[in-house]
């Protein structure tokens, strides 16, 4: 893992996220999501996975920062070319 702190995290109850970074690890975030913003823009269908060390990956830190919190794992972003995001291309 680079040298940042980014983390996510649940509430007990899983019905609040939490995001804990230091300036270097937002500035990562914001800058795959800004990529990702901008493939959808151009009508892609992007996606990224954010894992911790111990999920296989590197992008995430694996040291929970709130006490009460449920660190997550994997995050998996996606870029939709519209504001439909997801729906018409579910098989619901």
């Amino acid at each position: 893992m680079d040298d940042y702190l980014l983390t996510f995290e649940t509430d007990e109850e899983g019905e609040q996220v939490f995001v804990h970074g230091d300036p270097a690890g937002l500035e990562y975030f914001a800058k795959r999501l800004l990529e990702i913003a901008g493939k959808a823009k151009a009508g892609d269908f992007p996606h990224e996975h954010y894992f911790t060390n111990e999920w296989g990956g590197n992008e995430l830190s694996s040291e929970q920062q709130s006490e009460k919190g449920r660190l997550i794992n994997h995050v998996k972003v996606y870029g939709w070319p519209t504001v439909d995001g997801g729906r018409p291309y579910s098989k619901t």
